[in-house]
């Protein structure tokens, strides 16, 4: 068995091979609920089984900054995670995971990898004080550093760079995303 940075190379190329095979398998099914300020996390689909185990589920507090809800005039203001926060730490994440699954497999060492993403937001669109075809002036640039401590190349950076568009949450950020919706009565 070979591990690189925590990863069991072949139980990893096992993984990859049955993807590459399986092109309609091991699609992912994923779901959260959210009330005013709290998003639940919990059981997600693997090729149509259902995973669900206490260990799963997760509770979020979103709203917004204390400083912010004081100024907007929210009762009993308390700090909470702004979504566009979540988003911008699930692209960390998920950038984190792209160029580790994929540097260990390639030999790379990334040991120390760190990566800083930011974005600006102007809260127009969200107050509606802006129409939503406005989104796009209103968020920033989202942009990110990735820093790698361990022994690579300069031929290895490029290749990190390249994984971090293998990221599904870059993806999400970065291409037109088909998202729908519906609203109805409870």
């Amino acid at each position: 068995m070979t591990t690189r940075q925590n990863l069991n190379i072949e139980k990893h190329e096992e993984f990859r091979n049955y993807l590459i095979d399986n092109p309609e398998k091991a699609r992912l099914s994923l779901e959260c609920k959210a009330g005013r300020s709290t998003v639940h996390v919990g059981p997600f689909s693997l090729d149509g089984d259902k995973v669900d185990r206490s260990t799963r589920h997760y509770t979020f507090p979103f709203g917004a900054w204390r400083e912010v809800e004081d100024l907007i005039g929210h009762e009993g203001p308390t700090d909470r995670i702004e979504p566009v926060e979540m988003a911008i730490a699930a692209t960390a994440a998920c950038l984190i995971n792209s160029i580790s699954f994929n540097a260990a497999r390639l030999g790379m060492d990334t040991e120390g990898l760190e990566i800083n993403v930011r974005t600006t937001v102007n809260p127009r669109v969200l107050f509606a004080i802006m129409g939503p075809e406005e989104h796009g002036s209103c968020l920033g640039k989202i942009e990110y550093d990735v820093k790698v401590s361990g022994d690579v190349s300069d031929e290895d950076l490029v290749t990190i760079k390249q994984l971090c568009k293998h990221s599904p949450v870059h993806g999400m950020m970065t291409e037109s995303i088909s998202v729908d919706g519906t609203v109805a009565r409870a």
